[in-house]
């Protein structure tokens, strides 16, 4: 059963296929330009987001077509000509007018159209109303990294980026368990909240588990910070909200001479969004890491 083929195959046949083509294409270009092995991680992203988009529709009571559509198209420049944020465009613009260009050719309405790009644009432009079908999939979109999905997802990414497990902790676990807790309040619709509620604890309680394991049978040692970012920060509507909590996940010891580690961080603007990096340095060795993280944008 794929709820969402069978959507677009009702109004638009042959398009799904198409989608489905062009992302296998654009990543197969990116790996084979940055010696990746090959992948269809960009596909199966995308495809779970457009079925999430498709169940919040239908929870808001609102028609699937638009948001499904848009869901699948996310990401579709995230790979624009082999190459990832390149020329310095977001992922988002590239999209809106791939889609201009597919759609156009399967003959979708003009106002359609139109709705898909203005949707896409708002996923990364603030100047454009976030409203209707982009509220949807920004919800389907932070919806799939949370849960077991999300964890899945999360080791799928990293075997493919050739990590091993405390590799892939010490570089990305600080985002998931930032963007875990900051989850329901970054959804715009009353659906999304709601399953954000239910699916951030699971995200948490899995790598709180999973961190007690490991230093339980000596395999690794970490410690989590909470960095209290005690400020007013503007939301996607414009309203302000008071204060942002930053997860940071690292080592408790430093991995070459077990001396300890001292943590700062910064921030800074990246092409995006706001980018929060954490610096792990050895005070007894030349040991120093990062990990870094768009702070999420809150609905």
């Amino acid at each position: 059963m794929n709820p969402v083929r069978n959507l677009l195959e009702a109004r638009l046949p042959g398009l799904y296929a198409d989608i489905e083509k062009t992302l296998v294409e654009a990543e197969a270009c990116y790996n084979a330009q940055t010696g990746q092995a090959p992948s269809e991680f960009l596909l199966e992203h995308t495809k779970r987001t457009a079925s999430i988009a498709h169940k919040i529709a239908a929870m808001e009571g609102v028609d699937s077509f638009l948001p499904t559509l848009v869901a699948l198209f996310h990401d579709a420049g995230k790979f624009h000509e082999g190459a990832y944020h390149q020329d310095g465009t977001p992922e988002e613009e590239h999209a809106a007018l791939l889609a201009e260009k597919m759609l156009t050719a399967f003959a979708l309405e003009r106002a359609a159209i139109a709705s898909v790009m203005q949707a896409l644009r708002a996923l990364y432009d603030e100047s454009v109303p976030c409203i209707g079908a982009a509220r949807i999939v920004q919800d389907a979109d932070r919806l799939e990294k949370l849960g077991a999905l999300g964890v899945s997802a999360f080791f799928t990414k990293a075997t493919l980026r050739g990590r091993g497990l405390i590799d892939a902790l010490v570089q990305t676990l600080s985002r998931e368990l930032t963007y875990a807790r900051a989850a329901p309040r970054s959804m715009f619709t009353d659906s999304g909240k709601k399953l954000a509620l239910e699916q951030a604890p699971r995200t948490i309680s899995f790598f709180d588990n999973l961190l007690e394991q490991l230093e339980s049978w000596g395999i690794a040692s970490f410690e989590c910070h909470t960095i209290v970012l005690d400020e007013d920060f503007r939301t996607r509507d414009g309203a302000i909200q008071r204060g942002m909590e930053v997860s940071v996940a690292m080592l408790r010891a430093c991995p070459d001479c077990e001396g300890a580690l001292r943590l700062t961080h910064r921030r800074e603007q990246g092409v995006k969004c706001e980018r929060f990096t954490a610096r792990f340095q050895c005070v007894h060795c030349g040991y120093n890491s990062e990990t870094s993280l768009c702070l999420p944008l809150l609905a």
